[in-house]
């Protein structure tokens, strides 16, 4: 309470000064009024009473100072300091500008990237008690899992057995597709299959309706006829209309009713989620063997009132063993862990946010040195004044002061702008973010952002005033006025500006080895063969839906009369269907086992996908031997596969493959199916095209149809001229097919690449800005030597001195300087790369080739960033230089 009192009193005495003063004398006059009458009641006369009144007071003025020392002197003074800066730098709006300008650039960028550092790391997940929720994984040494993907089976024995979880809920990984119809034009949407409890377990309420229910996880039909919408398809499919629940849709041709909106942002387990449907589950799947041996959804807990994560830990141990025991076929060597929500959310997104904050904040101590070398030049010019008013009486501890408030306003100022600019960039960075590659794509300036930008304000300026500060406090009055005020001429003031460029230029070197790695890896990354010709292939995604689809020959009729519809097309070389294209994602995954091979020898995670018969040719993969698919590779007939080389290589070393047969069966009975290799391709990149390619087999499309697939068309010209050709042919077949993610083949190919390419051009850009400003250092501090040595230059060019030899004695301190930094940030950056291992493709951390260009190129840039004061130097008259001194 009384710091409060305290702090009111101050705060009124700043703000009401007059009144303070009055209150202060009233008070003082009362104390020596009472004084005064003491003594006049002990017998004095009043003369001597007021008198002795006075002194035993101990003086009206020094009290009174005492007296707003205890009230807040520093605020006054600091509000002082501040109109002072304020007035100084309004008379040097050049200097100010430029220090705003540059330190607004630096907090800009911080502001920026940390605005998605706190949305993606720092702040807590937008569920109830997000601290309680857990991951659920397995785990399976034997064949290299680890956070894995669970079999429902195992999920729900977790969920009835392990006491320290309140609730279990499921859900597949990723969004599948569905198809809506019915409603205008049919479209693709992103559905989300949960459990029923999904909602209930996050402690997430919807907008409007209701959440799903735990008993909609099970359906005796197995299809799901209600849904949970996403704000974003509600607004944009039924125009936010608040009477959408309970409308009945299509979606793949099953009548759907909307029984909720989810709230805005909602976004599990991906952005962009258009419907979450329940899984539907049959009851009896419960009790089959593929419910227990398929892994395909994820599992979240919420730990139950009281437990620890360490507790859960332990039971789910305990039950996974137990599980092992009681479902060998299954479990033997499956085994199962958790690990926080929001650690596992953030997985692999963390490393380049921090890579990229770490960017920025160097870029701001670059600015930093920069500021503070233009501060200390302003210093050196206020020599004289500083020495006057020493000499006067001012303390140095004043000066120091009113240079560091300088600082701060400049900071201020500059954080201000910083966070405008900030926000703009939070905008571009939104609007450039790769799709998938956070977890979050919104981000937003809070109270946390602010709060970082505050602190990093106070940081940059005490650190750039802090210089100036201890020069304007150190200097000799005697020494400033023998100098005649010529700032600068000091050793120790050109020691403490080279000594910042040194800095500055080590800084940049950190910071351009770091964007030149990522540039190298993103050059090796482009050169990679995918293991197919991208160039003139549109793709684009159909999905059938309805009873008109319901047979697997119905589906096979439509894509086979399609495709030979595109083929007759002008332009059009060839056409084909897949379940999934090449660097868009991964097929299913299976065990395997190949004839012959001993029993009980099988395979884990073949890559297998359906591919109509063309695809090969359309795709431009090469045949390496046997055969590719022929129209004789249909249902009924004999079962064939073509496999990748990678297969061939690790399996059958040393043998021919063609002929060889294989089941999906991880250990064959008499009702597997052997499917026979007929050829051998080369691999493509499944995933992306830093991921070498996966074991992989293909499958004729007629054996294995599909409702969902790709289209992929090679024609000799714009593949994107296709489009709309093919829509057109689409709409003649059946008006309710749906189209979604019309893309050339080079865009998934440059899309794969999305992340590598966001943060080589982020940190390429922050490295630019930052080599900029050290090449403004280089050239102010050198801009500085030449007009110091004006008259030194003048002297030597009159004796006859050659121009080459003066301009050398510019250029030779400027590459000394930069040789110093670019030495020290060579040693520097051989640490703080290795943070860029991960980011990295087939470049070392320490790559020789990196670390020997950067460098030199950076040792260029600084000589050209001499050689301007040089020339000015080496042209000054003779005369005019001598006089000038």
């Amino acid at each position: 309470m009384a710091t409060v009192k305290g702090l009111r009193a101050r705060l009124r005495a700043l703000f009401r000064r007059g009144a303070a003063e009055r209150e202060l004398d009233e008070e003082l006059r009362f104390h020596i009024e009472m004084e005064t009458e003491q003594n006049l009641r002990s017998g004095m006369p009043p003369a001597e009473a007021r008198r002795r009144a006075l002194r035993d007071f101990g003086g009206v003025q020094p009290t009174k100072e005492a007296h707003r020392d205890v009230r807040g002197r520093w605020l006054e003074e600091l509000i002082a300091d501040t109109r002072y800066a304020l007035r100084t730098l309004r008379r040097a709006p050049v200097l100010a500008g430029a220090a705003i300008i540059t330190l607004a650039l630096g907090i800009g960028a911080n502001t920026t990237i940390f605005s998605a550092v706190n949305a993606e790391i720092l702040k807590p997940l937008p569920f109830a008690s997000p601290g309680r929720l857990v991951m659920l994984w397995e785990e399976n040494p034997e064949k290299g899992w680890h956070e894995q993907l669970c079999a429902p089976a195992n999920a729900f024995d977790w969920k009835d057995q392990v006491r320290a979880f309140a609730d279990v809920a499921l859900y597949f990984q990723g969004a599948g597709q569905a198809t809506l119809t019915g409603e205008g034009t049919p479209q693709i949407l992103k559905a989300a299959g949960v459990s029923g409890n999904f909602f209930d377990l996050l402690g997430v309420r919807v907008q409007l309706g209701r959440a799903l229910t735990a008993d909609e996880t099970w359906s005796a039909s197995g299809v799901a006829h209600t849904a949970v919408i996403s704000d974003r398809f509600w607004r944009e499919r039924f125009g936010a209309d608040g009477h959408v629940i309970g409308r009945s849709i299509r979606i793949d041709g099953q009548p759907t009713e909307i029984v909720g909106v989810a709230p805005a942002g909602f976004a599990l387990p991906v952005e962009g989620v258009d419907i979450w449907q329940p899984m539907a589950w049959k009851p009896e799947l419960r009790r089959k063997i593929f419910f227990r041996r398929a892994h395909f959804v994820r599992a979240i807990a919420r730990l139950a009132p009281g437990a620890s994560f360490e507790t859960a830990d332990a039971q789910l141990q305990t039950v996974a063993s137990r599980l092992k025991l009681q479902y060998p076929e299954t479990n033997k060597y499956m085994g199962a862990g958790l690990t926080p929500l929001h650690r596992f959310l953030v997985g692999d997104t963390q490393l380049p946010l921090l890579v990229l904050l770490a960017s920025v904040a160097l870029l701001l101590l670059i600015a930093c040195a920069n500021v503070g070398n233009l501060l200390l030049v302003r210093a050196a010019g206020r020599e004289r004044e500083a020495a006057l008013r020493l000499t006067l009486g001012a303390g140095r501890r004043r000066l120091a002061k009113q240079a560091l408030t300088e600082s701060l306003v400049l900071s201020a100022l500059g954080g201000v702008a910083g966070v405008a600019l900030g926000v703009v960039g939070i905008r571009v960075l939104e609007a450039l973010l790769p799709g998938g590659m956070l977890r979050s794509s919104h981000f937003a300036v809070d109270w946390t952002v602010l709060g970082y930008v505050v602190l990093i304000v106070l940081g940059s300026g005490i650190l750039f005033g802090t210089a100036p500060a201890l020069w304007m406090g150190r200097r000799s009055p005697a020494e400033s006025l023998k100098e005649g005020g010529r700032g600068g001429d000091s050793r120790r003031m050109r020691r403490w500006t080279e000594l910042l460029v040194v800095g500055e230029v080590a800084l940049a070197v950190v910071l351009t080895l770091g964007a030149g790695l990522l540039v190298r890896s993103f050059r090796e990354l482009i050169s990679v063969d995918p293991g197919f010709d991208p160039r003139g292939v549109l793709a684009m995604q159909i999905a059938l839906s309805g009873p008109k689809y319901d047979s697997a020959s119905q589906q096979r009729l439509f894509f086979e009369q399609l495709v030979e519809r595109v083929k007759a097309l002008p332009g059009v070389e060839g056409a084909a269907v897949t379940t999934v294209p090449p660097l868009a994602g991964t097929g299913y995954t299976s065990d395997f086992a190949i004839a012959g091979r001993p029993a009980g020898e099988y395979y884990t995670e073949i890559t297998h996908r359906s591919v109509m018969t063309d695809y090969f040719h359309v795709m431009h993969v090469r045949l390496l031997r046997g055969r590719i698919f022929t129209a004789a590779d249909r249902q009924g007939a004999p079962h064939v596969l073509i496999i990748n080389e990678q297969v061939a290589q690790k399996y059958f070393k040393g043998q021919d493959p063609v002929g060889q047969r294989i089941t999906f069966d991880k250990i064959p009975n008499d009702s597997s199916e052997w499917s026979t290799i007929v050829g051998v391709v080369a691999g493509e990149r499944q995933r992306d095209l830093s991921s070498e390619p996966l074991i992989e087999a293909y499958i004729p499309y007629a054996q294995e149809i599909q409702s969902a697939v790709s289209l992929l068309s090679r024609t000799n010209g714009d593949p994107s001229g296709l489009a709309p050709a093919i829509r057109r042919i689409l709409g003649e077949m059946d008006h309710n097919v749906a189209v979604a993610d019309v893309r050339s083949m080079e865009m998934i190919r440059a899309a794969s690449l999305a992340r590598e390419r966001f943060l080589m051009a982020m940190l390429v850009v922050f490295a630019g800005v930052g080599l900029l400003l050290a090449v403004v250092g280089v050239y102010g501090v050198l801009a500085q030597v030449a007009r110091r040595r004006t008259r030194e230059m003048g002297i030597r060019i009159a004796l006859g001195s050659p121009i080459g030899q003066v301009r050398w004695l510019v250029v030779r301190h400027g590459l000394g300087l930069v040789t110093v930094g670019v030495v020290i940030g060579i040693s520097a950056a051989l640490v703080a790369t290795r943070g860029l291992g991960a980011l990295l493709y087939h470049v070392a951390p320490a790559d020789p080739v990196t670390f020997v260009t950067i460098p030199m190129l950076l040792a260029i840039t600084g000589v050209a960033a001499a050689w301007v004061p040089a020339i000015q130097a080496s042209r000054a008259d003779p005369a005019v230089a001598l006089r000038s001194e």
